[in-house]
């Protein structure tokens, strides 16, 4: 031992360990430990407890309805989507500096949708948010209940009437004046056309022929064959290598008022005109006439401001689902004797461009009247 500390005084040492273990440093040195021990417990207990639930839409915000059982967390993001899929600020909805108001009809319709749109992802996507606002909004105040044409066809802007503006029947009169008049018109009976039809990036070549006051017959060449299309202003038949059977929806529209030789006399069977608006198309003002076609169909009619004519039909071809649209441009409008008529029509439906480009016409040719009667239907 005293080797092992060599000079060391033994008796200084032993005094210091007592002073190390004396009970006045144990006491301390216990309680020291103990009050780790008691912080690690307790903030072990802190974290081990549930944080606080948080509040409902209906708990936190006045008048919540059909959301009030939501985390009031989530209550302004949706209202922020709702305005971005529908293309309108809070005040479409609310009363401003009053939110929690009914005053406004759009927040009791959209109390009425939002219920709508929970049950259809309910019943259906087993709550998944798979059908949303924007699924028939998509960026309007108005669902989208049409599909959309292609993106070549520019949208009409409408404006409503200013004081000044005409009566429908001074905008008629002017068409009927801009395409050369009555007399000219009615000294047409019949009128050969040779166009080019492209469609789909393909064009063929179309002979058509017109017989007043609503016949029509076409013979389409492509070079997969002939093809010949046939209408008496009522109905409609096409006739391919597959057979002859009638047509419907977007060719019927099409043919029967291709054959309204004279537009004059075509309006004059429809019914129900009004004059709705204005609007702008391009870079040209038009005149809006709603009307109802012979065959059922409405159809809105713009006639160019400045010139008069017919410029566009928009017209709504309905099915079973819904409403299809249909749409026709006239341009580059050409006098053939004594009557403006245009050399570019341009048909769009959805997701299908047509553009028929004229390269000539006869007027009062003779055709083969043999051509105007129906084929047997067949099947296709």
């Amino acid at each position: 031992m005293q080797e092992l500390f060599g000079k060391l005084d033994m008796k200084k040492l032993l005094a210091k360990t007592r002073v190390l273990i004396h009970p006045t440093v144990l006491a301390a040195a216990a309680t020291l430990a103990l009050a780790v021990s008691l912080g690690t417990q307790a903030q072990q207990s802190q974290m081990a407890q549930p944080a606080p639930a948080e509040k409902t839409a209906g708990e936190q915000f006045k008048n919540i309805q059909v959301l009030k059982d939501i985390p009031a967390s989530q209550l302004l993001p949706g209202m922020r989507y709702i305005t971005t899929a529908l293309g309108v600020e809070c005040n479409f909805c609310h009363v401003d500096g009053n939110f929690p108001s009914d005053d406004k009809r759009p927040k009791q319709t959209a109390r009425q949708m939002m219920t709508m749109l929970f049950a259809i992802n309910k019943d259906n996507f087993d709550g998944r948010p798979e059908v949303s606002c924007f699924t028939c909004h998509q960026g309007r105040q108005a669902p989208m209940g049409v599909p959309a044409l292609p993106v070549e066809a520019v949208e009409p802007q409408f404006s409503p009437l200013a004081q000044g503006a005409p009566t429908l029947d001074a905008v008629l009169a002017k068409f009927a004046q801009a395409k050369g008049g009555a007399d000219a018109l009615n000294k047409i009976t019949t009128r050969e056309f040779q166009i080019d039809e492209t469609r789909d990036g393909h064009t063929s070549s179309v002979t058509a022929y017109q017989k007043a006051p609503g016949e029509m017959y076409s013979v389409i060449t492509t070079p997969q064959g002939t093809s010949t299309t046939f209408t008496d202003g009522a109905h409609a038949w096409v006739t391919t290598s597959r057979g002859s059977f009638e047509a419907s929806g977007f060719d019927s529209i099409v043919l029967s008022r291709e054959a309204q030789m004279n537009p004059i006399a075509a309006l004059n069977g429809y019914t129900s005109k009004r004059l709705r608006g204005q609007a702008k198309i391009g870079d040209a003002m038009t005149w809006a006439v709603q009307a109802t076609a012979p065959d059922g169909v409405a159809e809105f009619l713009f006639f160019d401001q400045q010139s008069g004519l017919l410029v566009r039909r928009m017209i709504r071809d309905r099915t079973i689902f819904g409403a299809l649209p249909v749409e026709v441009d006239y341009s580059d409008f050409r006098e053939t004797d004594g009557v403006d008529i245009p050399y570019k029509i341009t048909w769009y439906t959805n997701g299908q461009t047509a553009v028929f480009v004229v390269k000539d016409v006869k007027d009062n040719v003779p055709v083969d009247d043999s051509k105007f009667v129906p084929p047997a239907p067949q099947s296709h």
